[in-house]
């Protein structure tokens, strides 16, 4: 028996002592339709859930709303996001700054606590407010306990994994028929951490907590409960690699699901949305106002009744999955795409434009032979997905590059050959790829593995006055057949071209005259000191660059 199966068949012989437990009860006849069940799926990033093949939870999004835009807030780790979705605010007003935080251990105040020293959450609202109501936590984090005041809640119980968390979760629900129940599966997190994430370990996580998901959901359908419900389905962060914690989108940006009655159907929620908003969007559903310490807001988006859903046309479509990431390569690439669902179309186009309805239907793997940007959606229902690209750059091997001027020790990336790694550097000056040069002059000559014919040069480098890290003022090309005497066959003045430029990391091609060289010499000039009207007027400027490929 597979580790899912066994999981699905886990879960389905105890609820059969749940369904049992229903069938004694008349406790279901008590309540309309405004109650609540929050899922938490840790670490579900957009890329996840997007990529992974998980009916059950695009079920919800068919009857229901999904947010691709919704913020984290930071630092995108878990104490921080877990607390923000149910407390209604951030950790400027909450306080929770780490996953270590107690009652009795952190830095910043809350800006109200109660007796006790907890911030209001969801849970404590609800119980002031209406002391009849049943509320239910049930997780598999010990450490969440802390963040909310768990004397306010009538069934808290914590498990070893996810798969008991919803055998106990699962009956307890049947039979109470909770007005807000909150579960918490920490599974995908702690293999994007072990394994990677986007890795094939963390989709098949996914896939294993989507499947018991729904057979949690097909239980309450067989105990006449499915209807009662609003389901939202919410994460804290994505991931980078094997962790998470950073500034990049793929860790900041998370999904947000919403199904139930009165919720919008099978529609994508174009308004901006924040983890905080989720607990102003369970007193909503409940009839209960939120306290004046809250700063979150109700997804109105996602109701029918409220006019701004209106402005929600467009349906979720997934996007394909490409087996190749943009980026650079030393060799050519067979490109396949994959469909999500089967109902889908792909199509693309190799000239950089969005495809349309009347755009190439993909059939077999493309063959990229030069540098090219492919861009793809998935066409189905009427609606596309948003655009997968890839950024193909077929660039020249490198085999040596000497610098004149050696870059800061402080700023030194990988090395000399970090600048023709075809590994590209974030945003961030400090990840550890970028060399920084303080004053002086990029000034790289570079040793081909062969003699080449080329045509193009370019050069990475970033965009962050702030930091006082400025563009090159120029950048010059020479190429030698000895290694000793250069021709300049290019050049660019980046004044000429500042309107391309972007604030961050910026991609700068230099066309040089085509010719047969083994030797080139890249210049990028220092603008020397930060210009006048600068905070660092006079003081020695820096230029980072990252990568020079050569095409």
């Amino acid at each position: 028996m597979s580790r899912k199966t066994s999981v699905v068949f886990s879960i389905a012989s105890l609820l059969l002592f749940g369904l049992f437990l229903n069938s004694c009860s008349t406790k279901n006849e008590r309540k309309s339709s405004k109650q609540v069940i929050l899922i938490g799926i840790d670490g579900m990033g957009v890329t996840g859930f997007e990529q992974a093949n998980t009916p059950y939870v695009d079920k919800l999004v068919r009857n229901g709303a999904l947010s691709l835009k919704t913020r984290g807030v930071m630092p995108t780790v878990s104490g921080p996001n877990w607390s923000s979705h149910l407390l209604g605010a951030g950790p400027e007003q909450h306080g929770i700054t780490s996953n270590g935080w107690t009652k009795d251990n952190y830095t910043v105040d809350a800006t109200v606590k109660d007796e006790n020293g907890f911030f209001p959450s969801v849970f404590s609202v609800i119980r002031e407010k209406r002391s009849e109501a049943l509320t239910g936590f049930f997780y598999d984090w010990d450490a969440l306990a802390n963040f909310y005041n768990v004397e306010t809640i009538n069934k808290v119980v914590f498990s070893k994994t996810y798969q008991e968390t919803f055998e106990k979760a699962t009956p307890w629900i049947i039979e109470n028929n909770p007005d807000f129940s909150f579960i918490y599966i920490g599974h995908p997190d702690e293999v994007g951490h072990e394994h990677k994430w986007y890795s094939p370990e963390y989709f098949e996580a996914l896939e294993e907590v989507d499947e018991a998901v729904g057979v949690f959901l097909n239980a309450l359908e067989n105990a006449g409960l499915i209807n009662n419900f609003h389901f939202i389905i919410v994460t804290d962060h994505g991931g980078v690699e094997y962790g998470h914690g950073g500034l990049s989108m793929e860790e900041i940006q998370v999904p947000w699901i919403i199904s139930g009655p009165g919720v919008v159907k099978d529609r994508i929620i174009e308004q901006p949305n924040n983890v905080f908003n989720t607990a102003s969007t369970i007193l909503y559903i409940l009839d209960i106002e939120q306290p004046d310490a809250w700063i979150g807001k109700p997804v109105y988006g996602a109701f029918a009744e409220n006019p701004v859903s209106r402005e929600n046309t467009n349906s979720w479509v997934a996007p394909p999955i490409s087996s190749a990431k943009s980026g650079i390569y030393s060799q050519s690439i067979a490109l396949e795409f994959n469909s999500v669902t089967k109902e889908s179309i792909i199509r693309f186009t190799r000239n950089g434009e969005l495809p349309d309805e009347n755009a190439r239907a993909y059939s077999k793997p493309l063959l990229l032979l030069n540098s090219s940007k492919i861009i793809a959606m998935a066409f189905e229902r009427g609606y596309r997905s948003r655009p997968v690209e890839v950024n193909f750059i077929l660039a020249k091997a490198i085999e040596n590059i000497d610098l004149l001027y050696s870059p800061s020790a402080k700023y030194s990336g990988e090395g000399n050959m970090g600048l023709g790694d075809f590994i590209i550097a974030s945003a961030d000056f400090k990840d550890g790829k970028w060399l920084g040069f303080e004053e002086n002059d990029v000034n790289a000559r570079i040793t081909l593995s062969k003699p080449e014919m080329l045509q193009k040069v370019s050069i990475g480098f970033l965009n962050n006055p702030g930091s006082w890290i400025f563009p090159p003022e120029k950048i010059d090309v020479f190429a030698s057949v000895d290694n000793i005497n250069f021709k300049k066959v290019g050049s660019k003045i980046l004044a000429e071209n500042i309107n391309e430029l972007q604030g961050g990391r910026n991609l700068l091609s230099v066309n040089i005259t085509p010719a047969e060289t083994k030797y080139i010499k890249v210049v990028a000039s220092n603008i020397g000191f930060c210009p006048e009207g600068h905070p660092g007027q006079g003081k020695p400027a820096w230029l980072f660059v990252d990568e020079i490929i050569i095409e």
